[in-house]
C-alpha cells in the first residue's frame, strides 16, 4: 500500500481515525461519506488532513459535477435552489483569480523554463483554468486535486 504524504512538509501521514461528512449528489440525494483523518508524523508539522474523494469540493456540500454545471450556466437538472446556485456562482467568481494564480504558480514551479505568464493565458477566467486542466467533464475535480495536493487550496473557513 502506498504511503500518504503531507502536502505541507512532505512528511509521512498516519491514519488517526475517521469522520462522517454529508454530500448532496447530482441527483439531489444526501450521501453520507466516511472520511479518513490523517496526521503528519513530522514533529515540526503534526497537521491533520482529511482524505476527500475527488467528487467533493472542500468545505462544500454539493459535488464537483454540480458546481461545474452551475459555473457553466447549465441549471437544468441541477439539485440546488436558486439561492444555492447564486452562492456557488459567487463562490467561484470570488475565488477564480486565486485559483488561476495557484495553478500558474504550480505550473511555473514545475516548468520553470516554460516562460508562460499571465499575459500568455486566455482572457476569460474559465479559459485560463481550462488552459491548465482541460475543458472536459471533471475539470473542477482536476483543479481541486492539483491545488489541494500542492497546498494551494484557498479557503475561508474562519470568515
Amino acid at each position: 500500500m502506498e504511503k500518504s504524504i503531507c502536502p505541507i512538509c512532505m512528511g509521512e501521514l498516519k491514519v488517526i481515525g475517521s469522520r462522517k461528512r454529508k454530500m448532496i449528489d447530482t441527483g439531489g440525494e444526501t450521501v453520507r461519506l466516511v472520511v479518513r483523518r490523517l496526521r503528519c508524523m513530522n514533529e515540526n508539522c503534526r497537521r491533520i488532513h482529511h482524505e476527500l474523494p475527488d467528487v467533493v469540493v472542500p468545505y462544500k456540500m454539493h459535488t464537483a459535477a454540480t458546481f461545474e454545471k452551475i459555473i457553466a450556466n447549465d441549471f437544468q437538472d441541477t439539485p440546488a435552489e436558486e439561492s444555492t446556485i447564486a452562492r456557488i456562482r459567487k463562490w467561484f467568481i470570488d475565488r477564480a483569480d486565486a485559483l488561476v494564480g495557484g495553478l500558474l504558480s504550480i505550473y511555473t514551479a514545475h516548468f520553470q523554463s516554460s516562460g508562460i505568464g499571465p499575459s500568455d493565458l486566455p482572457g476569460s477566467i474559465l479559459g485560463r483554468i481550462h488552459f491548465f486542466v482541460e475543458n472536459s467533464s471533471g475539470w473542477l475535480k482536476r483543479l481541486v486535486r492539483i491545488l489541494v495536493n500542492n497546498n494551494r487550496w484557498v479557503h475561508t473557513r474562519l470568515a
